[in-house]
């Protein structure tokens, strides 16, 4: 009987000692109590999300107003653009570049091609709208 008592007995004593971590029995109860504190319906989840997106879309969508100074490189009626050489816009942070600018056909009318203008834009997004334009002295 000896023999099969003492190996049972160890194994016993190993399973306790395994299945026991001081603590852990508080831990896990906690770890569980605070999970279930900041659980929230789906649909209140899908809400915030939207709601977060719309802000930063919103932010990133707003119209912010500008000047610099370039010279015309062309103009288009048809698709209502005139494309400008223009210098560092400090107030977006963009460097001197060439691009096109949605304008009026009055705006467009009033340049051409190799003129020297100063001009103030909105610009939302990827979208520049020229506000006002006028030849360089």
């Amino acid at each position: 009987m000896k023999p099969t008592f003492i190996p049972c007995a160890l194994a016993t004593l190993l399973l306790a000692a395994c299945s026991q971590t001081p603590g852990s029995e508080d831990a896990v109860a906690k770890d569980a109590t605070a999970a279930s504190d900041m659980a929230m319906p789906a649909a209140e989840h899908a809400a915030m999300a939207a709601a977060s997106k719309a802000a930063t879309e919103a932010m990133a969508q707003t119209a912010k107003t500008a000047s610099a100074s370039g010279t015309v490189e062309s103009v288009d009626a048809g698709a209502g653009k005139i494309t400008l050489a223009h210098g560092p816009v400090d107030a977006l942070g963009w460097p001197a570049m060439t691009m096109g600018f949605k304008a009026t056909p009055e705006q467009i009318a009033s340049v051409q091609p190799g003129q020297s203008v100063r001009f103030e834009f909105t610009a939302e997004g990827m979208t520049a709208t020229i506000t006002r334009i006028e030849p360089s002295p």
